[in-house]
């Protein structure tokens, strides 16, 4: 775009000259200052011509009277003076320039005294006395000169003679020269004003003209400015006007000319414009045709992935189901080996399941993140024995080093958490051979609201070529990543793993590591779960194990989980040293309670392996744990099963060490572990659970893992034979499948909802659609939470404890007010199934209500509406369920109770009392509100 051109701001018409104005100034000014300048240099003159006229005259008087005076001077004085006077003296003064004539005397005689003032004597005069009187002092030259002052203008000739003591002063007439000098004045100024009035016509003339020539030619650029441009200026003979109209004419002709070029552009272009407006409906319209054969695309994608989801959970659901519980049962090695096998693959193809439709999910945008506990060392672990079987083709082994403070427990999304450890693991893997890989988890910092933890894993790097190390350097560090069409195979699950880490509010990276390797890393920030207390640990104090591996990573991750457990670890560096060392402590009475040795100090010679092992054990009496990867011990276990406590397959986990220590020492044999089983839930009296579903291999599981719970089990097959038994019985929970044939779990709710009166039952989806879609669909459809098979064990413990909590909140015992927090967050957190978000919303709704439910508690009890009160306690009591405010859940129970008897038509009162502790604790709840920020409480950033 071209930059606007800045257009000078012109003054108002009313701020600017005009011609006229400008002619006058500069043909009248000129010839104004120079009449002036003639006057002024003519008036001068002629006054300079006029005194010096006057001074001629009066000298040549004096000068004559001086000379007639001498050529009398042969008669005697007395008559020469007489004649003097009389004659001569009277005759200069008929004369108009001469006002009086004195004859002085410097001399004094008897018959001519001095005046005192003057110092002279006054020997003849005629006319008035002089206006300036002279004095002796000014006489004592001998040359005439003219005396001038403000007030008398005199000429003194001195009379000859050897000593001048004769003066003649004329005084001259001063009017004579003033009037002149007026005439003068006078005629300078009617010439003046002639001149002016001359020059002054003469540019109202020379005005006239240019203005009405400007006049036509500013029509003439109105009209060409209207459009008008075969207008033309007329000839002109100025000059200078001729010029400006030749240009003026020129610009018309130029205008004119690129007016039609426009035109003829214009029309131009909008046909051009027309054909492209045609050509642009139809690229519409094909536009709107892809868009929704595109929409339709990504429907049908979309359920082509969540039926194949479904009918792969399914049975997966049974298969992982069964085997946890198969796990649980009294079996060998070599077959729990076999079933975490199965157990692993299963997870396996689940995660690969999980992956395709999150990818999906990420693309549209639609991926939701679930916030539950979960025991993220133990999803670590569970990672690695998912690949372990990869791994070891390229004869690499997968170690974790997990850092003592992470708690056991924290709220996330396990399912996401364990993709993300998924990709990097399988990345490494993709990465290396003949070496370690390290997977670090440990903990950067940890507070009451959030824990930030980094998880990295080092990779050795020699199976991964420059362009694969570019591609994995620019999907982490990089800002924008690439888009889907442009990465890899294998950069497509680390790119699924950044964008899962991103939702989480994480961060990614890569660096380098030693010998040409790379350590990509995720640092999440997870909130740990506040209402679930630690559990015991089991100790074995004074108990020392002795670690034959020759893999100092593994056998420095055997050594920090045994202090874990206060075990005194021995590391034996040197393996070929095993029996001699063992033989030198036996010699000293200082055997360890147990020998862990790892199949790797055979070096494929397991025979000759198989018989060490033996003798150490028939020798020495040694407790021996064999450590190694599951398919080196399949290769020993015939020979060694009947000699060692126990086979530990790699990679080591937590639970697996543990189980082999409390084999290995006789003190503990008998807390044998329960693999990681539920424990029943302590219920007063067994709850009813109608358990709805099509699929046989599930129906069983969930009746025994519901069994397994305490839990009094209803199976159905079908939605009509579900919606039989709630009709023939009374159920606190009901598992409902959702897609089944006939009536499905929808419809089933549907009507449950229709018929029920009074309690509601909740209602659990089992579904193996994993979307947060129908998360959705399935809540506004009437059910009141959701799970997704496969369902585990520790999800289906967590949901009947939430629900049955939540319908039975004082089953127990009566508790005391004063016993009861005010507020408890943990409890609130639960409730919530760990959802922090969720659980600051349902208490900040219930805060924000109490305020008009006080108020209307108390106009209630005023008119005595004993039944709108019931209803709006009974309200505030569901409200209280779902938040941790037991003091207002116990007041509002007792209150709800106490108006359930009461009628409108019978008023018998209530106790006030407990009307008054409702409105207490609806106060204090107030009031504490006022007071926190439940952000912080709940470990939520502020935005």
């Amino acid at each position: 775009m071209a930059p606007k051109s800045s257009i000078p701001s012109l003054p108002a018409p009313g701020e600017l000259r005009s011609l006229r104005s400008t002619m006058f100034r500069f043909t009248v000014a000129p010839a104004l200052i120079l009449a002036m300048t003639l006057a002024l240099v003519f008036t001068l003159q002629q006054m300079h011509d006029r005194r010096q006229l006057l001074l001629s005259h009066g000298r040549a008087s004096a000068e004559q009277l001086a000379e007639l005076i001498e050529m009398s001077g042969g008669h005697p004085t007395e008559l020469r003076m007489e004649w003097l006077r009389k004659s001569l003296l009277a005759l200069m003064l008929e004369k108009d320039m001469v006002r009086s004539v004195h004859i002085y005397s410097t001399e004094a005689s008897k018959k001519l005294p001095l005046d005192l003032a003057t110092g002279l004597g006054l020997l003849a005069s005629v006319g008035p006395r002089p206006r300036t009187p002279i004095t002796s002092e000014q006489l004592q030259r001998r040359e005439p000169f003219i005396f001038e002052d403000d007030e008398s203008l005199q000429v003194l000739q001195p009379l000859k003679g050897d000593i001048t003591t004769c003066w003649i002063s004329i005084e001259l007439h001063r009017p004579y020269f003033l009037v002149g000098t007026y005439q003068v004045i006078l005629v300078g100024l009617v010439g003046l004003i002639i001149c002016t009035l001359a020059a002054l016509a003469w540019s109202v003339i020379l005005s006239e003209r240019f203005a009405h020539s400007l006049v036509r030619m500013g029509q003439v650029l109105q009209a060409i400015g209207r459009g008008e441009f075969d207008r033309r200026t007329h000839e002109i003979e100025n000059r200078e006007l001729a010029q400006l109209a030749k240009q003026i004419n020129e610009m018309a002709e130029g205008l004119s000319s690129y007016q039609l070029e426009y035109k003829s552009n214009l029309m131009q272009a909008m046909d051009d414009m027309r054909q492209s407006l045609d050509s642009m409906e139809e690229q519409n319209i094909e536009l709107d045709l892809a868009r929704k054969r595109a929409q339709e695309a990504s429907r049908i994608k979309s359920t082509f992935l969540a039926n194949t989801s479904h009918e792969i959970r399914t049975p997966l659901n049974g298969i992982i189901g069964f085997t946890n519980l198969l796990l649980k049962t009294e079996i060998d090695e070599l077959q729990q080996d076999y079933l975490q096998t199965i157990l692993r693959s299963s997870e396996n193809l689940l995660t690969t399941i999980n992956d395709i439709l999150d990818f999906s999910r990420i693309e549209s945008g639609n991926l939701v993140l679930d916030h539950i506990p979960m025991d993220l060392g133990q999803l670590l672990e569970e990672t690695l024995q998912i690949l372990a079987p990869y791994a070891y083709e390229h004869h690499l082994e997968l170690v974790p080093l997990i850092d003592p403070q992470l708690p056991s427990t924290l709220v996330g999304d396990p399912l996401r958490t364990k993709q993300i450890l998924t990709n990097l693991l399988g990345n490494a893997v993709r990465s290396s051979e003949n070496g370690n890989i390290p997977v670090r988890l440990t903990v950067q910092s940890n507070n009451d609201s959030e824990l930030v933890l980094r998880i990295s894993v080092t990779d050795l790097g020699n199976r991964i070529d420059d362009a694969g190390r570019r591609e994995l350097q620019q999907i982490l560090n990089t800002k924008t990543p690439q888009h889907a069409q442009q990465i890899s195979a294998n950069g497509l699950g680390m790119s699924i793993a950044r964008s899962l880490v991103e939702r989480m509010r994480g961060n990614t990276g890569l660096e380098k590591a030693a010998n040409d390797g790379s350590t990509c890393w995720v640092q999440l920030t997870l909130v740990p779960e506040r209402n679930r207390g630690i559990p015991p640990r089991v100790m074995f104090p004074n108990c020392r194990i002795l670690i034959a591996d020759p893999n100092e990573l593994t056998r420095t991750q055997v050594a920090q989980l045994l202090k874990q457990w206060q075990v005194e670890p021995v590391e034996l560096t040197d393996t070929d040293t095993l029996q001699p060392a063992i033989e030198q402590m036996w010699r000293h009475d200082a055997l360890p309670d147990a020998v862990i040795i790892d199949t790797a100090i055979a070096k494929g010679d397991f025979d000759s392996f198989s018989v060490k092992v033996q003798s150490l054990v028939d020798a020495y009496q040694c407790r021996v744990i064999v450590l190694g990867a599951p398919a080196e011990l399949r290769r020993c276990y015939e020979q060694l099963r009947t000699r060692t406590l126990t086979f530990l397959g790699k990679p080591v986990t937590r639970e697996n060490l543990l189980r082999a220590l409390k084999r290995s020492v006789p003190q503990q044999s008998q807390q044998r572990s329960s693999s990681g089983a539920i424990p029943a839930l302590p219920w007063p009296a067994p709850p009813r659970v109608l358990a709805v579903d099509d699929h046989a291999a599930n129906r069983r599981l969930v009746g025994e893992l519901l069994r397994a719970q305490g839990v009094e089990v209803v199976i159905a097959a079908s939605g009509q034979e579900a919606l039989q038994h709630w009709q023939q019985s009374t159920f606190d929970l009901v598992f409902m499948d959702i897609q089944m044939p006939g009536m499905d779990g929808i419809e089933v709710t549907r009507c449950i909802r229709e018929r029920e009166a009074g309690k509601r039952t909740p209602i659990i989806a089992l579904t193996a659609h994993a979307g947060a879609e129908e998360k959705a669909r399935l809540l506004s459809a009437g059910l009141d939470d959701y799970l997704s098979k496969p369902v585990s064990e520790a999800q289906l413990s967590h949901m009947i404890k939430r629900w049955l909590k939540l319908i039975t909140p004082q089953v127990v015992e009566k508790l005391n007010f004063n016993k009861m927090r005010l507020v408890d967050i943990g409890e609130s957190m639960t409730l919530a199934n760990g959802d922090a978000k969720l659980a600051r919303d349902m208490l900040q709704m219930l805060v924000d209500g109490l305020a008009s439910d006080e108020r209307e508690l108390e106009r209630l009890q005023v008119i005595g509406d004993f039944k709108s009160m019931f209803e709006l306690t009974h309200r505030m009591h569901g409200g209280c369920c779902y938040c941790g405010v037991s003091r207002l859940r116990e007041a509002t129970c007792v209150l709800q109770e106490e108006l359930r008897t009461q009628k409108d038509d019978e008023p018998a009162g209530i106790d006030r009392r407990k009307l008054d502790a409702v409105l207490r604790e609806i106060r204090a709840l107030r009031e504490w509100a006022s007071e926190q920020d439940l952000d912080t409480l709940f470990g939520l950033e502020v935005a």
